[in-house]
């Protein structure tokens, strides 16, 4: 006899207690199962937020499943469309696979989603319907965690030397490994190479929160971090975070420089503004640009990249004065020139 299996999923803490919890799932599908007489074969169950089905291990290894026993399964029971899919592509490439392996998709809150032509409105609804949910929710989310984010508080995980509170839903320092990272910045601002300070915080007892060392890689990371200098990057926009720095910003940006041999700002200064904004009149590739070495000194000089094309090559100067010149000839009308300062106050 062909027996059913079970799909079941919670996305967030809420549904894990609520009626979306998976015991409360499981008693829905043991009944139909005990119902219809269906013997249950097995049971899959993602425990963890997904929007698609790429994102849930559990979902893949029950369609898997489904295609190597497919002379075994009769039903795949859930207890709504929902727990299933939560966008309509998910949902009908779903069904069509399972109707082409001869099995039949069951929802138990929802009974009357069979083959007809009514029942297949009812599913391209229903999936409709679970996939707004899903985008709205989402936009919903984005919109708190930015406008949390522009009030100064972390969202996600701590970095190493930070600790999620859940009570205060922000980030506290940690004990145990905040000075550690202090004394790794210090280290890196005296002269250390970064193997050596790795070294040496490590034999501190400096780890990862499950017990590991830290690789050369996620430390680099950790060191370029303006998180421990008390802000918050995210997006392009930098906010000055709630959580108390570890690291004076004279001492970052020692590292920083230490680092890359600029400091921070240098590195954002461009000696070339028109590179990759002005165009060969000839091909209409960007210009790069860059010094080239003279007789006695290296010129900074503009010129198209495209090979076999050569027809730009321009000094910086030149360049740069003529453009200075065109924008001279651009004036702007009262209008804008009166909404400047509400620009400006936006931005």
């Amino acid at each position: 006899m062909r027996g059913a299996i079970f799909y079941i999923r919670v996305s967030t803490t809420e549904q894990a207690s609520s009626n979306y919890s998976l015991p409360t799932q499981e008693a829905k599908e043991r009944n139909f199962c005990r119902q219809q007489g269906l013997p249950v074969l097995k049971i899959f169950a993602d425990k963890e937020s997904a929007r698609s089905a790429d994102d849930r291990p559990e979902f893949k290894k029950m369609l898997a499943y489904c295609r190597q026993h497919r002379k075994e399964i009769s039903h795949v029971v859930v207890s709504d469309l929902s727990r299933l899919a939560r966008n309509v592509l998910d949902q009908g490439q779903t069904i069509v696979e399972l109707t082409e392996l001869g099995i039949q998709l069951v929802s138990v809150d929802e009974p009357n989603l069979d083959d007809s032509a009514a029942g297949r409105l009812l599913k391209n609804v229903l999936g409709s319907m679970n996939q707004f949910f899903s985008d709205s929710l989402s936009e919903k989310t984005k919109f708190r965690m930015q406008a949390g984010v522009k009030q100064g508080r972390w969202l996600w995980v701590a970095p190493i030397g930070y600790l999620n509170d859940k009570n205060s839903k922000s980030v506290v320092i940690d004990s145990e490994r905040a000075p550690l990272i202090s004394k790794a910045f210090d280290l890196l601002a005296d002269g250390q190479s970064i193997e050596d300070v790795i070294r040496e915080i490590t034999a501190l007892g400096l780890v990862t929160r499950k017990g590991r060392a830290i690789p050369k890689q996620t430390f680099s990371r950790l060191v370029r971090n303006s998180f421990y200098t008390g802000w918050i990057e995210s997006k392009g926009a930098r906010i000055k975070g709630n959580h108390e720095p570890l690291v004076s910003e004279s001492i970052f940006e020692a590292v920083q420089q230490r680092l890359t041999g600029h400091a921070p700002h240098e590195i954002e200064r461009d000696n070339f503004p028109m590179r990759g904004f002005v165009r060969c009149a000839k091909c209409g590739k960007n210009l790069t640009a860059g010094r080239v070495t003279g007789r006695s000194k290296k010129y900074a000089r503009y010129w198209c990249w495209t090979k076999g094309c050569n027809a730009v090559g321009v000094r910086s100067e030149s360049l740069e004065g003529q453009f200075a010149s065109l924008l001279g000839l651009i004036q702007p009308e009262a209008h804008l020139l009166a909404l400047l300062p509400t620009i400006a106050a936006r931005n």
